[in-house]
């Protein structure tokens, strides 16, 4: 599978967030507490972008509906939603990251 670059390593900083489009689907490439999550761009509950979302005590907190998800386990902390984050994993190569597609 060939290698697909998403960032350069050396523009990754906690916070950082990037929407990316792999083979026609939404993806979010975001930063926090030096790790790096690659994850569906839609919240499990309602399908909500979550470019925007915010990040507090291990969780990233969906900007339409305010359902917070453990960006480790991706599992929600509410009831309301079962649903979990969908990752892909991230492959380094050289100076970048991205993911064999």
């Amino acid at each position: 599978m060939p290698f697909v670059a998403l960032e350069k390593l050396h523009l990754l900083y906690d916070g950082y967030r990037k929407a990316v489009t792999i083979a026609g689907k939404p993806y979010l490439l975001l930063q926090e507490n030096g790790r790096v999550n690659l994850l569906k761009n839609a919240c499990p509950h309602a399908g909500a972008p979550l470019t925007y979302a915010t990040y507090s005590d291990g969780c990233l907190r969906c900007p339409m509906h305010g359902i917070e998800f453990d960006l480790n386990s991706g599992r929600s902390r509410s009831p309301v939603c079962a649903n979990e984050l969908v990752f892909l994993p991230l492959v380094y190569e050289g100076n970048q990251i991205g993911v064999d597609w």
